[in-house]
């Protein structure tokens, strides 16, 4: 039901965003752009990139994962019912070495939009950057990889709010999603206690065929990714690593079930890849060591998604001014981003931006179009973290002292292109965007870091 409400949200989201800000005579698409969604959001983020692709005026190739061609099908079918032209849409279905791989080297090819592995995002880049497209420009890639994802858990923190939110965060879906809580961080005055309620919830859960509504945890989605998870944790085992297990059911016997697993470990540092399936590994930290696991966190190259569970706001504005991640939790669970309100996407070696669902998505899908501001719809206001305040005072006093020097070498050209500059940048400025009653979304953009210009 989430799935489908979420396709259905994409759908209504870009074409909103058309209606009120795009028009033929400034907005000038792409072309074929190639669209590689993954198995486990089957619908939902099939749609999503058909229909930012068709938003922006373009045709598109869509290859759905090998795993799930079903579903795409039955959502084209769906669009073109609804009056989208046949040759709009073209169904590929199969894998990625052969279908994949030639649509993203095809010369004709104008973007590609992809949703899946880090290592499989690096080879389209790679791909991509050998050619340049009629106009001599970069091929776009819009990728959204995988993600080491945490949730610190400060002394401050409501226990039983943290436990519902972690199983949810970490068991939902058989833990098949990109957001999904990977690594628990607790701050060890309180991690025997939370650990305790945890591992009680833990055993309620009900692992089986998830047509049932008495199930809580599915499979995983093949013999593949199962063998991969139980290897996982038997290597922890042999580690000497402290492993809780549900006992698997009789219905769960034939089948790819893993069931809900925790893991201690001793650092982040032990883990080296994405384990993508149910699986928590915990951590114990001192908060004294806040910021050296923020900074083993960091190291990981992944920046998807942070969970922040504390009733302190200078922890809170500490760790977001610290975070180097797409999207921040506070005080909820981390996954079941919504279109419009959590606009989903990370940084690093977990993708490339713009994020799907929000306000700069379709442009990225245009070759042509008037200058962007993000003030549409929302107002915007200065942030209320501190230090990020503090971050852009300093950006913005550099400009202000690179204009001083321009006036006084009389380059008032240039002057007037920092005060243009000033007035339309985008950079530390956050928008608030719409959503529930108790709940405040924002969106904020920062600047990428150091830049190298040869």
């Amino acid at each position: 039901v989430a799935e489908i409400r979420e396709a259905i949200d994409f759908l209504r989201y870009y074409s909103t965003q058309i209606r009120s800000e795009f028009s033929n005579d400034t907005h000038r698409p792409l072309g074929p752009v190639v669209c590689i969604s993954p198995w486990n959001f089957p619908l939902a983020i099939f749609m999503g990139q058909v229909a930012a692709a068709l938003a922006a005026g373009n045709t598109v190739l869509a290859k759905p994962a090998e795993q799930t061609p079903l579903i795409a099908a039955q959502a084209v079918r769906i669009l073109r019912e609804a009056g989208v032209p046949a040759g709009a849409v073209q169904l590929l279905p199969g894998n990625g070495e052969t279908v994949g791989a030639a649509l993203v080297a095809d010369p004709r090819t104008r973007a590609v939009m992809f949703t899946g592995s880090t290592e499989v995002a690096r080879l389209i880049n790679k791909t991509l950057s050998n050619r340049l497209d009629p106009e001599g420009k970069p091929i776009p890639l819009i990728a959204e990889t995988g993600g080491q994802n945490a949730m610190i858990v400060d002394s401050s923190a409501l226990a039983e709010q943290v436990v519902a939110d972690v199983l949810q965060s970490s068991f939902d879906s058989a833990g098949q999603r990109c957001s999904a809580l990977r690594v628990l961080c607790l701050q060890e005055d309180v991690a025997d206690r939370t650990l305790e309620m945890l591992t009680g919830a833990m055993r309620e859960l009900s692992v089986g065929n998830p047509d049932r509504l008495s199930i809580d945890v599915g499979p995983v989605i093949d013999l593949d990714a199962k063998r991969g998870i139980d290897a996982h944790v038997a290597a922890m085992r042999e580690k000497g690593r402290k492993v809780e297990q549900l006992p698997m059911p009789e219905g769960a016997g034939q089948g790819t079930f893993v069931p809900p697993t925790l893991i201690e470990l001793d650092s982040i540092d032990e883990l080296k890849r994405e384990v993508f399936g149910p699986v928590l590994h915990v951590v114990r930290y001192r908060r004294s060591q806040l910021d050296k696991l923020l900074e083993q966190i960091r190291t990981t190259g992944y920046g998807l998604t942070l969970g922040i569970h504390t009733r302190i706001d200078e922890t809170i504005a500490h760790v977001i001014s610290r975070a180097h991640v797409g999207n921040i939790y506070v005080n909820r669970n981390v996954i079941g981003a919504v279109v419009g309100v959590q606009p989903f996407g990370g940084e690093g070696l977990s993708g490339t931006g713009p994020k799907a669902g929000g306000p700069l998505y379709l442009w990225r899908l245009l070759a042509e179009h008037p200058p962007r501001r993000l003030d549409s719809g929302a107002p915007l206001e200065s942030n209320d973290g501190g230090t990020r305040d503090s971050n852009m005072n300093r950006r913005r006093g550099h400009l202000q002292e690179f204009r001083a020097w321009l006036i006084a070498g009389h380059d008032l050209t240039s002057v007037a292109r920092c005060d243009d500059y000033l007035n339309r940048s985008m950079v530390d400025r956050t928008l608030v965007l719409p959503g529930p009653t108790g709940e405040r979304n924002t969106y904020t953009l920062a600047p990428r870091g150091t830049v190298l210009c040869v």
